[in-house]
């Protein structure tokens, strides 16, 4: 009989393979150790993070969903748009994550250049030469070079100035990050609605727009619980979810030492609102 219900979840989360401190085997350790029952590695721009976790799986482990976190932006702003349960194996999500991937490497060497110009911020060789050969650099890389160079005091400083960054990479819209997830068999889900691209606080106003025009591209379904959220900005996804008939999800945003956030931090998440998403991941996992 297939499981429908879990207590704890985490569906958003981040390994080595992009952000993340964690190896994808140390991550799992750390699962392990907690109570979480169902979780999903969901790195920016990768899937390769999923393939060295099945790696190290025993039968006893916590659910495991394979997870992407896709970098998007369009005329309305800048999204992230998570994948779940999609096969591997078909062409159009591997596309659109070496598209996003290609994007991310050349927005870090541009990032690095923006940081010299408006900032002064100079690095030796050796550490950019390092940072780009990442496999997917992102926001905490820079912040911990920063800090090692004595720019900054806090990654939080970090996080703000690059913040400011405006480049003009190529990139996926989210209508693009839709339809390669929902080809691959996956289930398609805002991140961090609310909070747009993680960044920033949008009105309600503007996530009901977005939701909405991201529906008719056929989004599956909205993070509602999020580590990041305060009460009201959860009942607002809450609501848009259930008056959109949207599948809710859960995730921490865990990045290890990376962040601050904690692994299973998703504020308790009604089981009963996850029912549903539950059983279409599952049924995905189990075909």
């Amino acid at each position: 009989m297939m499981k429908f219900e879990f207590e704890n979840p985490d569906l958003h989360i981040h390994s080595s393979f992009s952000d993340g401190s964690d190896s994808p085997k140390e991550l799992l350790d750390n699962i392990r150790k907690s109570k979480i029952d169902i979780f999903a590695l969901t790195d920016h721009d990768s899937y390769l993070g999923c393939d060295e976790v099945r790696k190290y799986l025993r039968a006893d482990d916590p659910f495991f969903i394979s997870g992407v976190e896709l970098s998007c932006k369009d005329d309305m702003g800048k999204y992230h748009i998570l994948g779940y349960g999609y096969d591997v194996n078909k062409p159009a999500v591997v596309q659109a994550i070496n598209k996003t991937h290609k994007m991310r490497m050349e927005k870090a060497e541009n990032r690095l250049v923006f940081l010299s110009k408006e900032y002064g911020f100079i690095f030796n060789d050796a550490d950019k030469e390092y940072l780009l050969s990442l496999k997917n650099p992102g926001k905490p890389h820079f912040a911990e070079m920063m800090l090692k160079y004595g720019y900054i005091e806090k990654k939080e400083q970090g996080f703000e100035i690059l913040s400011h960054y405006r480049g003009n990479e190529g990139g996926l819209s989210a209508e693009e990050a839709i339809d390669a997830i929902l080809a691959s068999n996956g289930i398609p889900v805002l991140a961090h609605g609310i909070l747009g691209d993680g960044s920033k606080q949008l009105s309600k106003e503007k996530i009901s727009c977005v939701v909405s025009k991201f529906k008719k591209f056929g989004l599956m379904g909205l993070e509602c619980y999020y580590s990041g959220y305060s009460e009201e900005q959860e009942s607002i996804m809450i609501e848009l979810s259930e008056k959109n008939n949207l599948l809710i999800t859960a995730g921490s945003d865990y990045h290890g030492s990376k962040k601050t956030v904690k692994l299973g931090d998703t504020h308790n998440p009604d089981k009963e609102k996850m029912k549903k998403f539950y059983k279409a991941v599952t049924l995905i996992a189990n075909e």
